[in-house]
């Protein structure tokens, strides 16, 4: 009998930032990724604060796996009071925050390829993260302009050449929303849209 292979997700989320000292992302991510939910792995991976070396990362992580993740999820802080799903990321970065390398996204040029929207069915997705998190999640096409946003875009890209599926999650803060808390929403949340986008229910038209 061959062995039962379980479908792949990668999560990333980022560390600590100017103004951010505890980073819920980064720390849900890490907590997923050593424990998955049942029936998946999940690999969890920081990202660093870094307008260039954010996609050069990414990309590393994914060439390190035997096989292309079923969901590339991206995980960030945000100053919100609720779990946020951002549809899409756009090429133009306008955040006047400085990275941790001290470069702002106003001395970047356009991220190639242009704007970038996800091809899941946004829908669903809210309909899942809204269900396990017992709350209201917010839908925006606004990813923030910072090193979020350039890892989203650099996410669809690569899920676009992976034949994966991308999607980037806002996280409240820890003061919002306690980790144990925000692990257990991300995680339940893992455990039912992967699958569902693994039998294509979940899946949009590719764009």
């Amino acid at each position: 009998m061959e062995p039962i292979i379980r479908p792949l997700a990668l999560l990333t989320g980022f560390g600590p930032f100017q103004g951010v000292d505890e980073n819920p992302s980064g720390l849900v991510a890490e907590a997923i990724g050593a424990d998955s939910p049942p029936g998946l792995d999940v690999r969890g991976a920081l990202l660093p604060v870094s307008f260039q070396q954010v996609a050069p990362r990414l990309r590393e992580l994914l060439d390190e796996e035997d096989r292309n993740p079923v969901l590339i999820l991206g995980m960030g802080v945000y100053p919100g009071r609720t779990f946020r799903l951002e549809s899409t990321a756009r090429a133009v970065l306008t955040s006047k925050q400085a990275d941790n390398d001290g470069i702002v996204a106003s001395s970047l040029g356009p991220l190639a390829a242009g704007d970038r929207a996800t091809r899941i069915e946004m829908d669903l997705a809210i309909e899942l993260l809204g269900g396990v998190a017992r709350m209201e999640v917010e839908r925006s096409q606004d990813a923030g302009g910072y090193v979020c946003e350039c890892a989203y875009h650099a996410i669809l890209s690569e899920a676009l050449r992976r034949d994966s599926r991308g999607l980037f999650l806002h996280l409240p803060s820890l003061d919002i929303v306690p980790l144990i808390e925000q692990i257990e929403v991300v995680r339940s949340f893992l455990g039912q849209f992967v699958p569902a986008l693994r039998y294509g229910s979940a899946e949009g038209d590719p764009v």
